[in-house]
């Protein structure tokens, strides 16, 4: 409930929320970075959820943007959803082709990442830790 009242009291003019610099990296157990994909957070507990996307660099780096590539997240508790597959078609035209995602699959919806990241509103540096894909299969 509070953040409701955070956004009534901090939104802009053009009914854009105040939003925080959000910049981080994707981790693996092993230390080893995600170097490609997208990051997603959504804001819980408001009846119109506020995302911020971003897309991992090569070097394992994000930085999200709400209203603008880059101009950070709203405050408040976020879902997380990492997507790393291919972006190129389904695989249905090109079977055997794409190559497989090294991430586990759980990351893609909100409802199954079981990330949840607490946004300040200050400057955030975040570190996102995944598990590999192969870690379900061997289960």
């Amino acid at each position: 409930m509070l953040p409701l009242a955070v956004f009534s009291l901090t939104g802009c003019s053009s009914g854009e929320v105040t939003t925080y610099p959000v910049y981080g990296v994707v981790r693996f157990p092993d230390g080893k970075l995600l170097r490609e994909g997208t990051i997603e957070f959504e804001i819980s507990g408001v009846q119109n959820p506020v995302t911020a996307t971003g897309e991992i660099a090569p070097d394992g780096s994000f930085f999200l943007g709400t209203y603008q590539i880059d101009d950070g997240a709203v405050a408040g508790r976020h879902r997380v959803v990492v997507i790393a597959d291919s972006v190129i078609g389904t695989g249905v035209e090109r079977p055997g082709l794409l190559p497989k995602s090294i991430l586990h699959p759980k990351y893609r919806d909100f409802n199954t990442s079981d990330i949840v990241i607490d946004i300040q509103p200050a400057t955030n540096n975040v570190v996102i830790d995944v598990e590999y894909a192969q870690a379900d299969e061997a289960k």
